[in-house]
């Protein structure tokens, strides 16, 4: 069992490292120019940016906030994570994000908060499986808030930090594909129960 418990945890911090890395790399501008997601290039081609976008920030705090985020998210559902699950379904976020992001009134879009809204449905959910108390009012909480940016447009705070418009698009659009996985993606082996 402590095996099993520690391969988990390995594998839950080898995924974290992958993203803040490739997330740290998107940052440098000459990289980030090519990655960041912008209509026109996208629509001359440049079809990467509607995944890569996502890796992409605005400023140091949208980072610093992604990637705080990303961690926390990470400890808490650490006993759900599989590197070949994991990796398939933050792809997947990220293209479905990128996707839905043409029906949004934006024309540039950079960050990794769609995802999160995406990992942090996916884990209540399977809280709520694993019969976890906390799991139903997290989710419930998580589509009021969506609900609520959708109805005033985002946080005003959020949006000064950031130094852009919050997309409320792109939470719904990696909550629905958390919530999707969390539903029809069957884990190969129960979670460690943490002590």
């Amino acid at each position: 069992m402590k095996i099993r418990r520690l391969e988990t945890h390995l594998s839950a911090i080898r995924i974290l490292l992958l993203i803040v890395i490739i997330t740290l790399i998107a940052q440098i501008p000459a990289v980030q120019q090519i990655l960041v997601w912008e209509r026109a290039d996208i629509l001359a081609g440049q079809w990467w940016r509607i995944v890569t976008g996502n890796l992409t920030h605005t400023n140091l705090a949208h980072v610093a906030m992604n990637l705080s985020a990303l961690a926390v998210l990470t400890y808490l559902h650490r006993q759900y994570y599989q590197m070949r699950s994991m990796v398939i379904m933050v792809w997947s976020m990220m293209l479905v994000i990128g996707l839905v992001m043409f029906f949004a009134p934006f024309d540039w879009y950079a960050g990794l908060s769609g995802v999160l809204h995406g990992l942090f449905v996916w884990g209540v959910v399977r809280d709520i499986q694993n019969k976890v108390p906390l799991g139903w009012p997290l989710l419930i909480g998580a589509f009021a808030k969506m609900s609520y940016e959708a109805y005033s447009g985002g946080d005003a705070l959020t949006a000064q930090i950031i130094d852009a418009g919050v997309a409320y698009q792109a939470h719904w659009a990696g909550a629905i594909v958390g919530l999707l996985f969390a539903l029809l993606w069957k884990p190969t082996r129960a979670p460690e129960t943490q002590k």
